[in-house]
């Protein structure tokens, strides 16, 4: 299999730049440390900005991780999913943020299903509307995805 200069040489390759795991480590240090030592309007806020850096990125790679498990069942060449599913990946991930925002039915059912996939840990989450000025880092994530792809394959 041969992979076109600057594309991702492996499945999951655009989760493993520093980006990524940078804003995982934001929602995480804001969650686990600074909510609980400095509550406040900027600690409310981190976890929400890396949360929506990082959750287009995974949705991303779940799609790529998908397409290249097809590839392979189908001894066909791996590639990348373009621009569209990434915009899915993003989209999907900004409508499900702000529907936990904007609704606290919503927000109690993504509490339920976190707690039933991940028994013994406490999760929380709170429809809070401010909490929407995160939603531009989805762009940025969008940007970020598209700029790990490379120019555009030859498909012929």
């Amino acid at each position: 299999m041969t992979e076109a200069p600057g594309r991702p040489a492996a499945p999951g390759a655009r989760l493993l730049a520093l980006p990524p795991p940078v804003a995982a480590l934001l929602v995480v240090f804001d969650d686990v440390w600074l909510k609980r030592r400095h509550p406040g309007l900027v600690s409310g806020k981190l976890a929400d900005l890396g949360l929506c850096f990082f959750a287009p990125v995974v949705a991303a790679t779940l799609v790529e991780w998908a397409a290249w498990t097809r590839a392979r069942l189908r001894g066909a060449p791996f590639a990348t999913p373009g621009a569209r599913l990434d915009a899915v990946a993003c989209g999907v991930v900004a409508v499900y943020f702000t529907a936990l925002k904007l609704s606290p039915l919503a927000a109690r059912a993504h509490v339920a299903v976190l707690s039933a996939l991940v028994p013994g840990v406490r999760f929380g989450a709170v429809a809070d509307a401010t909490d929407l000025v995160a939603l531009p880092l989805v762009v940025a994530a969008f940007a970020y995805l598209r700029s790990c792809a490379g120019p555009p394959r030859d498909t012929r």
